[in-house]
């Protein structure tokens, strides 16, 4: 497993330099309510993770009953895909109506199912920048008709791409880049979990915190490049974002971790908007140690099915539960 998925908190007291959002979301589950709310912040701050801790601790055992997360940029991109192979939706996806018209049909669904255990239910909107005005307008009428039995929360960089409605009637909470100092001490905290403390000097480990900017998913990305796989050099990792999640799509594909390929290769096309044979690309830069003539194969049968007009989504999916196979024999 990953180290970002091995180290993600699970509870509010983990969730490093957010305190303010924390203790707000504290008191919102200690008195059984919650309004509508704008979660704002860049990646890597923990919006999500605080997410996941505040619906476990209002709703125990029945969290992933009460809450449902839509992710937008997922939804729109993939399109009539996403909708007919998503198991939590596709019993409710019409495929002779639009894109818009499934997603709105869906949430209204969905803001009308009866809370388990709780006065409402959870709808979280990941990535709500991508969300068009007409799927905000229509938003805005759910939101009304169903405020007493479900809470809508969006989650987005930036307020701007937000219309003034939906704004409106959402508390706002902001999530800051991790604190340089915080930072640091959760990275060595890390290293003396792992056993591994000592194996990066202290002039690379306050460079990679510089780097990563207050993105400590993207530090601990970095981390675990240079401890475990010996990535001396740090410019090579600071180059691109896109470069050094390529490469931690080739480690988890060498530790058999197919879910959390998958999971970093949708990031690389949906936050960073790159095309199919993109993604292929920096993979391809990545492998250059490990290339066989069979993994060669495979990604000019995943570039070609690409370019032949296949769903880029499912080519690239085959492609890495594929690369899994080999480098897991190499």
């Amino acid at each position: 497993m990953l180290w970002t998925e091995k180290y993600r908190p699970k509870t509010f007291d983990k969730i490093l330099g957010q305190e303010p959002s924390v203790l707000q979301l504290k008191s919102y589950a200690a008195n059984f309510n919650l309004p509508h709310l704008m979660i704002i912040g860049r990646s890597g701050c923990g919006k999500s993770t605080c997410l996941d801790a505040f619906s476990r601790e209002f709703y125990q055992e029945f969290a992933e009953e009460n809450t449902t997360i839509f992710p937008v940029s997922t939804m729109f991109s993939q399109g009539h895909a996403y909708f007919s192979e998503n198991d939590r939706f596709a019993t409710l996806y019409q495929k002779d109506k639009s894109i818009l018209a499934n997603f709105k049909y869906i949430v209204k669904w969905h803001a009308s199912l009866k809370p388990l255990s709780a006065e409402f239910r959870l709808i979280v909107f990941d990535g709500a920048d991508d969300l068009s005005k007409d799927a905000q307008a229509a938003l805005r009428r759910i939101m009304e008709k169903h405020s007493r039995t479900c809470r809508f929360i969006f989650v987005v960089n930036s307020v701007s791409s937000i219309i003034a409605p939906i704004r409106s009637r959402c508390v706002p909470l902001s999530f800051l880049p991790i604190d340089y100092d915080l930072m640091r001490k959760r990275l060595l905290d890390i290293l003396v979990c792992e056993g591994v403390l000592g194996t990066i000097s202290e002039e690379n480990l306050d460079m990679l915190i510089f780097c990563s900017n207050g993105d400590l998913r993207l530090a601990l990305v970095w981390l675990e490049l240079m401890v475990l796989h010996g990535v001396a050099n740090l410019a090579e990792l600071s180059d691109t974002k896109t470069g050094t999640l390529a490469r931690a799509v080739v480690i988890a594909c060498q530790r058999g971790d197919e879910d959390n390929a998958r999971k970093i290769v949708e990031n690389l096309m949906i936050e960073y908007g790159l095309s199919g044979s993109a993604v292929l690309g920096l993979i391809r830069q990545e492998l250059h140690d490990v290339l066989t003539p069979d993994t060669a194969l495979l990604l000019s049968d995943a570039d070609l099915s690409i370019c032949a007009g296949s769903n880029e989504y499912l080519q690239i999916n085959w492609f890495v539960s594929q690369l899994c196979g080999e480098l897991m024999q190499s």
